[in-house]
């Protein structure tokens, strides 16, 4: 198909030169013919003065056709492919019996899930029971109406007399065995197994080509950034109150309801085909990280005791001796004693 594209405008070049050749070759002859005769037009440029005076020539009038140039249509004709349809009996195997599918729209019940704005920060209202006391005057006055004269309904008992019979039948239920006979064929098959060896022809060993181990690179753990959500408060803008215009009440007009007749739908009992869940393996890039809460231990405050220390008052005897060692021990003792207390 594109060869005889290539080949029809090939074709079309070729003419469309022949044609401009054509057209050039009048024209040239023209110009010739034109130079020719402005030779003798000249006047007396060409000739003397006393020559011009003997002879009078006849002055030629040169006729100039110039030829407009006017678009001329060519009707190019370009084959193309048509594709026609034409129609022809498909015959499809149907299954039989078939079966047909009947839409039967149901309600089904989808929970949206609505963000619900908690302004923060949030009061938390916990009920603590306490007790009330009512006050209640003690003693007080409960009238109970009764009827008059009221029955008083009272429990004689009645000896009743069942006639036995004498003596009288006892049953008791005492197992014997019965015996059942079932007919057995004569003479019976028993079917009995032998256990004997089957050969089975196996080729003799044959090489198995086995790949050879190559170098497999495992990429080493990089650090992933986990993006961790901190709540803050978010003040928003609330403008002044505002008043707002409300339409006055009026008045709409209410159709009463004709009696017509109306469609009562039923319900049809519809199989639903209800999906199995089945393991379905996603790849998960390794090595990743999984985030799980960890219970953390939360001290409690307890109560104990705590010792501070205060100071007491101690008296100690001071002894002064003449002696410079004597006095540096006394001076000692007395000066250790009032820094540190117990």
């Amino acid at each position: 198909m594109k060869f005889k594209i290539l080949f029809v405008l090939v074709a079309l070049v070729a003419l469309t030169r022949c044609e401009d050749a054509a057209e050039r070759q009048p024209q040239e002859a023209d110009k010739k013919n034109e130079k020719r005769g402005l030779e003798h037009s000249l006047g007396d440029f060409g000739h003397e003065p006393h020559e011009h005076q003997e002879h009078h020539e006849h002055v030629k009038t040169v006729e100039v056709i110039k030829k407009v140039p006017v678009p001329v249509e060519h009707i190019k004709h370009v084959p193309y492919e048509v594709v026609k349809h034409v129609p022809y009996e498909v015959k499809v195997g149907v299954p039989q019996p078939y079966t047909v599918e009947k839409h039967v729209p149901y309600p089904v019940k989808v929970f949206v899930k609505v963000p619900v704005h908690v302004p923060q920060p949030y009061t938390v209202e916990k009920k603590i029971p306490y007790e009330v006391k009512v006050p209640v005057d003690k003693p007080y006055e409960v009238k109970v109406y009764v009827p008059q004269p009221y029955t008083v309904e009272k429990h004689v008992p009645v000896e009743v007399k069942v006639p036995v019979p004498q003596p009288y039948t006892v049953e008791k239920h005492v197992p014997y065995p019965v015996k059942v006979k079932v007919p057995v064929p004569q003479p019976y098959t028993v079917e009995k197994h032998v256990p004997y060896e089957v050969k089975v022809p196996v080729d003799k060993p044959y090489p198995v080509p086995v790949p050879k181990p190559y170098p497999v690179t495992v990429e080493k753990p990089y650090p992933v950034t986990v993006e961790k959500r901190v709540p803050y408060e978010v003040k928003v803008p609330v403008d002044k109150p505002y008043a707002v215009p409300v339409e006055k009440p009026y008045p709409v007009h209410v159709k009463v309801p004709v009696p017509k007749p109306y469609i009562v739908h039923k319900p049809v009992p519809v199989t639903v085909e209800k999906p199995v869940p089945y393991p379905v393996k996603v790849p998960v890039d390794k090595p990743y990280y999984i985030e799980k809460e960890v219970p953390y231990p939360v001290e409690k405050e307890v109560p104990y005791p705590v010792k501070v220390p205060y100071p007491v008052p101690v008296h100690v005897k001071e002894h002064y001796d003449e002696h410079q060692d004597g006095g540096q021990l006394s001076g000692f003792e007395s000066g250790s004693y009032e820094g540190y207390h117990h």
